[in-house]
């Protein structure tokens, strides 16, 4: 499994590790396409639950800064070709918030579960949000998340092995059930 590699990687840097799980984390926020519980199940077994929990969350945090700030770089360039409609209207909705609007809108976007953290990061970084505004309003949502996060890979964790199969089962047959169901849906 992957955590497993991240605490072999941990164990490797000794003293540094804490460095190494904000790093990963900051690189998995990034990249916003993996999913970050495989490290923050790493940093719960490594650090233990509260230091782990708190590394997982500045490494989110950071992460979420790092990518705004690539991403508004990057799509300056990038977003001549417009976003797939479903996240264009977001983005659009977005930059025409300013100010306490935009905040509760990404903090709400941070809350939700169905709203890929990558996706809040690209659409914020599309808009004229400034780095301050995204910086307060995603560390809150992320609050939320992350204790959410940690309780359900925590829980996991400490189910047995049928238990840990049967979860993973459910929730490959969700994600097909979804995918199916979003192909036969025709897109609006």
């Amino acid at each position: 499994m992957m955590e497993q590699h991240v605490i072999q990687t941990f164990e490797l840097f000794g003293p540094f590790a804490p460095f190494v799980s904000v790093l990963v984390g900051v690189v998995v926020s990034v990249l916003g396409v993996l999913p970050s519980t495989f490290v923050t199940a790493a940093n719960l077994v490594y650090f233990g639950l509260w230091m782990g929990t708190l590394l997982s969350f500045i490494g989110e945090v950071l992460g979420a800064v790092c990518a705004f700030l690539l991403y508004r770089k990057g799509l300056r360039y990038a977003l001549r070709r417009p976003l797939p409609d479903r996240f264009a209207r977001l983005q659009q909705k977005l930059q025409a918030q300013q100010g306490r609007e935009a905040f509760w809108t990404i903090i709400l976007l941070r809350l939700l579960p169905f709203v890929p953290s990558g996706i809040v990061n690209i659409v914020s970084a599309a808009s004229g949000i400034s780095i301050l505004l995204f910086l307060t309003a995603s560390t809150i949502g992320k609050i939320p998340a992350m204790l959410v996060e940690v309780l359900a890979v925590h829980q996991f964790m400490q189910s047995s092995f049928i238990v840990q199969w049967s979860i993973a089962g459910v929730a490959l047959v969700g994600y097909l059930l979804y995918r199916i169901h979003q192909k036969r849906t025709p897109s609006i």
